[in-house]
């Protein structure tokens, strides 16, 4: 089956409007919580129409004219839009759904998400019931809906040996993990077909085997895909494959072609994914609205230090990636700092590192050794202003020399460089935001703001400011998308792939997730170089009927809950 949500005339949701009044005197309908005056983008991608919205309980119980109307709350939405909840579909927040103070997901709901899709990647709870129980203790700020993750089943019964095929019991045994998830309610199978050596040694039939058990729950298969470089096309086929096979949906996740020499075949993916649509295969995409991805983090990161050089090596692992808050990062940073400087000036640890750095494992290689110079590209810059928004491979050319030393100069001179990779063109991730198969998703994590008087963070700033983006650059500035389009990718289209059925529309009968925005307002404030910023312009958000958000403030309700699929 193919996921394409019938839109609804605008004249026919007018009609069901006035006949949900007339069903009774307006004078004497009553509400919990009536917005009122407001622009109604419905997420249908149907042209939006002004409208007052009444909620009754955690549901939207009537759209249209309804100002004889009566409430416990009104909002006024006068010059505002009126949306859906935005739904995320590829996001980390699992770990952060089990901290207190992370579960807020405050970069996320200020933004008008209300639901997001943990288990990205393959990785997630083994234990739903446990996660269930620790998350909603905790208090959650927006809906989560849970995936199997088969990258974490794997290694419950693989072990560590993940570089071969599974037995045959190995895998009936995953399955078994993958009836129980499903059983439990989760919702679809998410996978992680690249690193780590996956991308050799975990093969297409193995996940057409896997995959094949949500056929049973009308599941969908969403997988980071093998290759996002020189094999991309490779890689799209093989999902494409796996949906024919297992006879079910599937999704790319955070869909791009990255590295300059790959630039420009992202025309030839969507042609296969449209033909594949065409006849009959369900395949979707997320994508977030950025141009560089992962791995983001200090130049220092690109050096490979092998296992045998110690004490650097065990130093090194104690350091976090940018994007996670650990506790004494700074100081474990610090002295991998010192000791990776006074190695590079050893003549002899140089060549070392120099030759971990290319050496191509089949385990787990390098970033630099995977893609090359070309993939990385430097974001963030003070000492050294003049490589700014450069591709290494583009210092290469300028200066001449070998990346390794350009890098380990740069490492001398100013260590906290910072670097983001999986660099695509603009064209490539234009042409893919316009298609109707593609919706906007984020690939964070809930993480706290900075706070008064803390150093900034060098990160990506993707966690507090896809959604803003999609809707102040994408739709207000460029154009490239109307309104209506960049919310039903954000809400119905989502919904629909997930077969999410109560969310994702202003309907009368959904649950009331909303999402209340100034569109001439809404901005990002993140950047590279302060990554933990809030964007503004949503001024309220409404999580299952609770006002969460209200004068563009979190008010402290956690309404959010784990939903389970049956």
């Amino acid at each position: 089956m193919m996921f394409d949500l019938t839109c609804v005339p605008r004249r026919l949701i007018a009609f069901v409007a006035l006949a949900l009044l007339t069903s009774g005197c307006a004078e004497e309908r009553r509400f919990d919580i009536l917005i009122q005056n407001g622009q109604v983008v419905d997420g249908s991608g149907d042209a939006s129409f002004n409208a007052d919205v009444g909620i009754l309980g955690n549901s939207v119980a009537a759209v249209g004219d309804l100002s004889g109307a009566s409430a416990g709350r009104v909002i006024d939405a006068t010059g505002l839009v009126v949306a859906p909840g935005f739904i995320d579909m590829h996001t980390h927040v699992d770990d952060g759904f089990a901290d207190p103070v992370l579960s807020t997901s405050l970069n996320y709901l200020i933004q008008g998400v209300t639901t997001v899709r943990p288990g990205a990647d393959g990785f997630g709870p083994l234990d739903f019931a446990e996660a269930q129980r620790v998350w909603e203790a905790n208090g959650m700020g927006t809906n989560a809906v849970p995936f199997a993750a088969y990258t974490a089943i794997r290694y419950a019964v693989m072990g560590e040996d993940q570089l071969r095929a599974p037995t045959a019991d190995e895998m009936t045994a995953m399955q078994t993990r993958i009836r129980e998830a499903m059983d439990y309610g989760a919702w679809d199978i998410s996978a992680q077909l690249e690193y780590d050596g996956r991308e050799t040694h975990l093969s297409t039939d193995e996940m057409v085997e896997a995959a094949s058990v949500v056929r049973d729950y009308d599941g969908l298969y969403i997988a980071h895909i093998r290759d996002e470089a020189s094999r991309f096309i490779d890689a799209v086929d093989e999902t494409i494959e796996i949906g024919e096979r297992a006879g079910i949906p599937v999704q790319i996740t955070h869909i791009k072609v990255t590295g300059r020499s790959n630039w420009g075949t992202m025309a030839t993916a969507i042609e296969r994914i449209n033909a594949a649509r065409e006849r009959g295969v369900a395949i979707t995409a997320d994508q977030y609205p950025f141009l560089q991805g992962a791995p983001i983090d200090y130049i220092t990161s690109l050096v490979d230090v092998p296992q045998d050089v110690q004490p650097l090596y065990d130093l090194a692992g104690a350091v976090a990636e940018v994007d996670v808050a650990v506790e004494g990062q700074a100081q474990a940073r610090q002295r991998y700092v010192q000791a990776l400087q006074a190695a590079l000036q050893d003549e002899e640890l140089r060549e070392r590192l120099r030759c971990s750095t290319y050496e191509k494992r089949p385990g787990n290689p390098s970033a630099v050794a995977r893609w090359g110079w070309q993939d990385f590209r430097i974001k963030v810059a003070v000492e050294n202003a003049e490589v700014l928004e450069k591709n290494i491979a583009e210092l290469i050319d300028e200066q001449g020399r070998d990346g390794f030393d350009i890098v380990a100069d740069l490492i001398l001179s100013e260590p906290d460089i910072l670097f983001a990779a999986a660099s695509q063109s603009p064209e490539d991730m234009r042409l893919a935001m316009v298609e109707p198969w593609v919706m906007i998703s984020s690939d964070g994590l809930n993480l706290p703001a900075t706070a008064e008087g803390e150093a900034p963070t060098r990160a990506h700033p993707r966690s507090f400011a896809s959604q803003a983006i999609a809707l102040c650059r994408f739709v207000r500035e460029e154009k490239l998308l109307t309104l209506e389009d960049a919310v039903r990718k954000m809400t119905s289209l989502p919904a629909q792939v997930l077969s999410l059925s109560d969310r994702g529309l202003i309907r009368a009968g959904m649950v009331a997730d909303i999402a209340v925005f100034d569109a001439e307002r809404i901005q990002d404030h993140a950047t590279y170089a302060d990554a933990r910023r809030y964007a503004t312009g949503v001024e309220f958000v409404l999580v299952g009927g609770q006002i969460a958000v209200e004068n563009g403030e979190f008010n402290g309700a956690r309404a959010g809950r784990v939903l389970l699929k049956h």
